[in-house]
């Protein structure tokens, strides 16, 4: 399917835009053109056609309607087209641009070119065509040597010809409606002895071995061959991709051939004029440099970037991935503390004790070639406030007596509390007012043990002994 678009800038009721759609390849092909409808009021649309650029001598009325199918187009031919408005038959806009396409293009093959085989000698030939379309193509060829065939669905000509002689080839490749040809000649060389020994060939570079281990990401193989009668090539292939031919042949050295990570197995080949061919295969491992830093990510006790506690500490737990692996998991809070955390790939870090304020917590993955990567959590500790000291009560006493009665006169420093309660040997006597003194008169003998407590709290003085 072709498109393309098409605009006209002159009238009023020019037209729009044109789209060129291509039916599927057959006998009598299609070609549509659609196109936008004009956004004033017309009469009509005229389609314009022809075969050459610039040269539309076919002229269509198809009224009101937005598209326009030519239905009798040759396969391999070119079509022009353009698009007019008009009002009515008199009065018509101007052309679009045209636009040019194919209902269908012919195929292509690749010429073989000459070939010399001996008779009774097993030979192979793969045609290469392709199609602009990318329709399936069957292939034929005339004029074979007998006992030599194609296959009409992949273009592979194998077989032994039986009969000597010069050959007259053509090969063809066809979509189905075109078709591409290629000639060429054929010699069967009638011949008593038949060449069957292979070559031999033999890698001696970069090793003799059979496997290598490359530290790039390439590598260049050479060796020898040798044959009965004379090596015509060497080749080579990669089974990760790639493939060429080497240069020399009873010596013979490749380009550098590239590798992919893991392992390539590379095969070299000897061929001779007979079509005889040998290998030998080195087996090469080759590890790219690891440049990708593992990824780690922090899920408890959040996967949002910042976070808010009350208790000086937090514990982390999450996971990291790396595609060669991760070695360790580390963090680091950066108001104090590192360590490792308990696992990888799923990982844990029991505790990290928190400063008050801001701690930015990094948690850091790292795989065996040093590369790291990293998640942060930024924590806000807020300790609780610190609660306020209880008041301290200073209580001091002298005493005096008088007869069977003693007078102790207390003193101590007011604080918050409306009364206090006094105790004379741990035993509460009164409560009276907190405003920093009282006097006990009591029969009571010395010494005498007084301490006092504001009502209905645990805020109490220190105990004083008189007349001890």
């Amino acid at each position: 399917m072709n498109a393309a678009h098409l605009t006209a800038s002159r009238s009023s009721f020019a037209v729009a835009v044109l789209f060129f759609v291509v039916a599927s390849p057959a006998r009598a092909d299609f070609l549509t053109v659609a196109w936008d409808p004009n956004v004033e009021q017309i009469g009509g649309y005229a389609v314009y056609s022809g075969t050459q650029p610039g040269s539309l001598p076919q002229r269509y009325d198809v009224g009101d309607t937005t598209t326009f199918t030519l239905s009798n187009a040759v396969a391999g031919q070119q079509y022009c087209f353009a698009v007019a408005a008009y009002l009515d038959p008199s009065v018509e806009g101007p052309r679009s641009n045209e636009v040019c396409g194919f209902s269908n293009q012919p195929p292509t093959l690749v010429g073989p070119g000459d070939r010399t085989s001996n008779v009774g000698e097993s030979v192979t030939l793969q045609l290469q065509g392709s199609d602009p379309e990318q329709q399936p193509l069957s292939y034929s060829a005339t004029g074979l040597p007998p006992g030599i065939t194609v296959m009409a669905s992949t273009g592979y000509i194998s077989g032994a010809g039986t009969t000597g002689g010069t050959y007259s080839v053509e090969a063809r490749a066809s979509d189905g409606v075109l078709s591409a040809s290629q000639s060429f000649s054929w010699v069967m060389v009638a011949s008593p002895t038949l060449d069957i020994t292979p070559p031999l060939i033999t890698i001696t570079t970069p090793t003799s071995s059979t496997s290598y281990v490359s530290s790039g990401a390439t590598v260049q193989i050479a060796g020898t061959a040798s044959d009965t009668t004379s090596v015509s090539q060497v080749t080579w292939v990669n089974d990760r991709g790639g493939n060429g031919t080497a240069v020399g042949t009873t010596s013979w050295s490749t380009a550098s051939i590239g590798l992919q990570g893991g392992t390539n197995v590379i095969t070299l080949t000897a061929h001779d004029a007979a079509g005889n061919t040998n290998i030998d295969t080195l087996t090469v491992t080759y590890t790219p440099p690891d440049t990708l830093a593992p990824a780690v990510s922090i899920v408890t006790p959040t996967q949002a970037p910042a976070y808010s506690v009350a208790i000086d500490e937090v514990s982390l737990d999450g996971t990291a991935a790396d595609d060669r692996g991760v070695t360790a998991v580390t963090w680091a809070n950066d108001r104090g503390g590192t360590g490792f955390s308990e696992g990888t790939s799923g990982w844990r870090v029991p505790s990290v004790r928190l400063q008050a304020g801001t701690n930015v917590i990094s948690v850091t993955a790292q795989d065996a070639a040093g590369n790291r990567g990293v998640d942060v959590l930024t924590v806000d500790y807020v300790p609780p406030p610190t609660p306020s000291p209880e008041p301290s009560i200073v209580l001091t006493a002298t005493a005096s007596s008088r007869k069977q009665w003693t007078r102790v006169f207390l003193r101590w420093n007011v604080v918050p509390g409306s009364s206090v309660d006094v105790y004379r040997n741990g035993v509460r006597i009164t409560n009276t007012s907190n405003d920093g003194s009282y006097t006990d008169s009591t029969r009571n003998r010395l010494p005498l043990s007084y301490h006092l407590c504001v009502s209905g709290t645990t805020v109490c003085s220190n105990t004083i002994v008189v007349g001890g």
